[in-house]
């Protein structure tokens, strides 16, 4: 009876430690280095210096709009027309940067159209209360066409010598839009993690009601949350442009869906109150190495396509998991076996945690 105890609380011990951490700060971060050690073996040329770089540049425009959905989410909203929003503040900054030869008005104008996309969102989701799933998908819509209408389906290229130069930059070996992405990250942490403004935001999303009772401005909070995620898209969008140097109206496809699911991948709540940017960060990674590693592997397009569609059922998922699996845990600890039991039952359905069968 003894031995059965002991290990019984040996079991619990680990439980209780181990599998929040995994499914929670740790799953983006295990994932990776599985990855990591996966493509070491599969392929010569992930592991050198160029493929890391690479990996960096390809998804640093992704991580500026990611963490700008990161204080969206975090909110207890979503925005679903971060693509479409690049792709107009993109050709808006490209032309009047090209047509004035101004780099300054170039920025100003961007700047501009960024802010004003997450003013007219959070007026018509916070103000008006539409639901920012169906607002943003509006906005999806027509974002996209006014940047087909602006550029009549064309590129816009010409850019001054010096923004070209100033993107090709490197410091430490990296370029320019790696480090911007860098530099967001940074502010935006010290935003969230450190300052009244952020605590706001996490109390907003955990709970809207008791945010309003502790005299927190909610309406305020959300509109703020979607200006800040408006300034993301048009820094993300000097990053892009200052990469593929054009403005393109069909650029950005499907990055709300990344962004989405880096989010949630790093550990963000889906329904808010919980996450940060380190997390999301680690989301980022993991999708630009398994897209980098799906590349490596001459896997065709549409099987691509097919992985990353897994990636989305995966993102949206895990949060039910890591929920049930941080609730079971807990349950564990206060000695309240019979919850225990039906939780732990429902995550061996869905095949979440198998060795969970031999605990209790």
């Amino acid at each position: 009876m003894s031995q059965t105890a002991t290990t019984h609380t040996a079991g619990d011990h680990w439980a209780r430690r181990f599998l929040p951490w995994l499914f929670d700060a740790g799953f983006a971060p295990t994932v990776i280095l599985i990855m990591f050690v996966t493509m070491t073996f599969k392929s010569d040329v992930f592991l050198t210096t160029r493929n890391m770089q690479n990996i960096l540049l390809q998804t640093s425009f992704l991580a500026i709009a990611a963490f700008g959905m990161t204080f969206v989410i975090i909110a207890a909203e979503l925005d679903l027309s971060q693509g479409s929003s690049i792709a107009l503040i993109g050709v808006i900054t490209a032309d009047v940067m090209v047509k004035n030869e101004s780099i300054f008005l170039g920025v100003l104008a961007g700047l501009a159209t960024g802010l004003i996309l997450g003013l007219i969102i959070g007026f018509v989701s916070v103000v008006l209360r539409v639901p920012s799933f169906i607002t943003t998908l509006g906005m999806l819509v027509m974002a996209r066409g006014l940047a087909r209408e602006i550029t009549s389906g064309s590129t816009i290229g010409g850019f001054p010598e010096s923004w070209m130069d100033f993107w090709q930059y490197k410091i430490l070996g990296l370029r320019m839009p790696i480090w911007s992405a860098l530099a967001v990250g940074v502010i935006f942490h010290i935003i969230l993690r450190y300052t009244q403004f952020g605590l706001r935001v996490y109390a907003v999303g955990g709970s809207t009601e008791a945010a309003r009772r502790a005299g927190i401005n909610v309406t305020r909070v959300r509109l703020a949350v979607f200006l800040i995620g408006g300034l993301a898209l048009a820094i993300a969008a000097f990053t892009l442009l200052g990469r593929v140097n054009s403005g393109q109206p069909n650029a950005a496809v499907l990055t709300e869906l990344f962004a989405v699911a880096a989010v949630v991948l790093g550990g963000t709540n889906l329904f808010g109150g919980r996450g940060s940017i380190p997390r999301t960060l680690a989301g980022v990674l993991l999708i630009g190495v398994l897209k980098n590693s799906l590349n490596l592997l001459n896997i065709s397009s549409n099987m691509q396509d097919v992985w990353i569609g897994l990636v989305f059922m995966l993102a949206m998922t895990s949060d039910l998991i890591r929920s049930r699996v941080i609730r079971y845990t807990a349950l564990i600890a206060s000695g309240e076996k019979s919850d225990a039991q039906s939780i732990k039952k429902d995550l061996i359905n869905m095949g979440s945690i198998r060795t969970l069968e031999k605990k209790t």
